[in-house]
């Protein structure tokens, strides 16, 4: 008997325990030109658009064939305390402790460090540091994002991202994710 309710119980644990470390399956909940809102079944929400134009140089020349078609950024917001979130993700390596740029119509630029999990790997990803609100204001007005950061054989990574429909996605998603 306590062996079968032993089982039982273990059972239960492993299922519960299973259904927190699956983590959540997001999809597009809304689209509004060149940026999506993706919600998971709780409802928690993000933003994300597809560059638009992606080009690498070296030595101030163009390089030509690098396939750096799927770079990304996302946005999301934090309600608990009010702060917003911004990560870019390459499709290309990036150069260790590289700091980048992201510059909102050439009226502000913010700054943007790689997430380098190791010395030895080059990281596709990095975060924009220090997103307030007015920078978001910044966002809402304008029309071009361009991030700037060096790849992992030294070229410059140049990607403009359109910010079409980013006003009706993040007011969808402050009104409408939790």
């Amino acid at each position: 008997m306590k062996l079968k309710f032993f089982s039982i119980v273990l059972a239960l644990f492993v299922y519960f325990f299973s259904q927190n470390a699956i983590g959540q399956d997001f999809f597009v909940k809304k689209k509004y030109r060149d940026w999506n809102v993706y919600a998971s079944a709780s409802n928690k929400c993000f933003l994300a658009s597809r560059a638009k134009r992606t080009s690498s140089y070296f030595n101030s020349q163009e390089v030509l064939g690098k396939n750096r078609q799927n770079s990304f950024v996302y946005l999301s917001l934090n309600k608990n305390n009010n702060s917003y979130s911004m990560s870019y993700f390459s499709g290309y390596p990036l150069k260790n402790t590289n700091i980048g740029s992201v510059n909102i119509d050439n009226k502000r630029t913010l700054g943007l460090r790689v997430i380098t999990p190791s010395e030895t790997s080059g990281s596709k990803h990095a975060i924009i540091e220090g997103l307030v609100k007015d920078d978001i204001n910044f966002l809402l007005s304008g029309s071009r994002l361009t991030i700037e950061v060096v790849g992992i054989d030294d070229s410059k990574l140049l990607d403009q991202f359109s910010l079409m429909g980013f006003t009706r996605s993040i007011n969808y998603l402050l009104s409408s994710c939790n």
